[in-house]
């Protein structure tokens, strides 16, 4: 293995790392000293890869999240194909997402007072990138901007709503209605064009 792999290794694994630490704890639950138990790195190794600190780790986890948020569930929503088939992939890119309703929203952990602009910013555009991507499809597959629009907002919102009930809860059967009510409503989104 290569300096270059290793190195790449060890910034994937310390962003996975993050990623779960700033996604169950948010911002402000996450020090430096946790990050260095979880990952077993020192602080300097921590402020090798982010010079800016936690503020610089938050921001690259909120980057990442957003893309995969783009490869998983957006980019799935705005190809080709019925509104069946594109519903159905944004579904199960967000049922990965959060684990079938196991797994905490990195947004709303992260959205709340405490963190940096920045970050709350990255997730804000990207949770604005999801809706706008349902509000496409159905745009695409005969609906009217307005009416589309509204859809995109109310199930996008009736999804991040289920996860939070299923997590406060521990119900995951209220994650998995809540997405095969979101699914049903968009399918049967007026086509209006």
């Amino acid at each position: 293995m290569t300096t270059s792999s290793r190195s790449e290794n060890t910034r994937d694994a310390l962003m996975d790392a993050l990623y779960e630490l700033f996604r169950t704890r948010g911002f402000e639950g996450v020090s430096i000293g946790d990050i260095t138990q979880r990952t077993g790195l020192g602080r300097s190794s921590l402020y090798h890869h982010f010079p800016g600190g936690k503020d610089d780790m938050a921001l690259a986890v909120a980057r990442s999240a957003r893309s995969w948020l783009h490869a998983n569930v957006v980019a799935p929503t705005l190809a080709h194909g019925d509104r069946i088939a594109r519903v159905d992939r944004m579904i199960a890119g967000v049922d990965q997402l959060f684990s079938g309703g196991g797994a905490p929203c990195l947004i709303a952990a992260m959205t709340m007072p405490g963190a940096p602009e920045s970050v709350r910013a990255e997730l804000g555009s990207a949770l604005g990138d999801w809706i706008d991507a349902v509000r496409d499809a159905l745009v695409a597959t005969g609906t009217e901007p307005v009416s589309a629009n509204a859809a995109a907002l109310a199930e996008v919102s009736r999804i991040e709503g289920a996860l939070i009930v299923a997590r406060a809860t521990g119900n995951q059967l209220a994650f998995t209605a809540g997405l095969a009510d979101a699914r049903a409503a968009l399918i049967a989104v007026p086509i209006t064009v």
